[in-house]
């Protein structure tokens, strides 16, 4: 009698954990299942000897969509924390670029600056700060219009009002818009991606709330 064994290698799925994450499909909430699988060798069709690991990934229970597991460490309220500093940041770069487009820094437009960067950010920012950044913009010739350009593919169109809001309010802190400022603000406008219609709509919104 002739006795065959038969053995091979199969991969097994285990489920390693359960929980809710934020699926990109679903939205947060979801459950999942984080799941590895990992070669065996079976004898008989039987897995018996756990061999390396083929991978692991994480599974929605509403869509079934599959992520990596980098998924579980994404938190969307710290993500958006992020994205909102960092438009703060550029915000203020933007609008030192409008205090910087006449040649001049005028100690009001200084203070109107520092006034509606803590209004928006809810952080206190001292004179000395916010000179010495100015400084540094200016030194490196940093082009605060290619930061705009870079801001409007993330904002829609009341965040793109408020940074021109922001930096109108910048030139008329002296009292006047000049020419190279006007030029400014149609330059922030076009890199933002508004058209000169909506411009004009947002400075004579501007204006009339300046005079109510």
């Amino acid at each position: 009698m002739i006795l065959f064994i038969i053995f091979g290698w199969r991969g097994v799925t285990f489920t390693k954990e359960n929980g809710t994450f934020f699926c990109p499909q679903c939205g947060d909430g979801s459950p999942f299942k984080h799941k590895t699988v990992r070669n065996f060798f079976t004898l008989y069709f039987i897995p018996l000897i756990p061999l390396n690991k083929l991978g692991e990934y994480v599974e929605c229970g509403n869509c079934q969509g599959t992520f990596n597991v980098e998924i579980l460490d994404y938190d969307p309220e710290a993500q958006a924390g992020q994205v909102q500093a960092l438009f703060m940041v550029a915000m203020k770069q933007v609008m030192i670029g409008m205090l910087l487009a006449d040649g001049n820094i005028d100690d009001q437009e200084v203070i109107e600056l520092q006034q509606i960067f803590q209004d928006l950010a809810k952080v206190e920012v001292t004179e000395q700060d916010l000179r010495e950044e100015i400084a540094n913009i200016q030194s490196q010739g940093i082009n605060t219009l290619e930061l705009a350009a870079e801001l409007s593919g993330e904002l829609n169109d009341n965040g793109k009002e408020m940074v021109v809001r922001s930096a109108y309010r910048i030139a008329g802190a002296d009292g006047y818009v000049d020419e190279s400022e006007m030029n400014f603000l149609h330059q922030l406008a076009t890199a933002l991606q508004l058209s000169p219609a909506h411009l004009k709509g947002i400075m004579a919104e501007a204006i009339e709330h300046s005079n109510a």
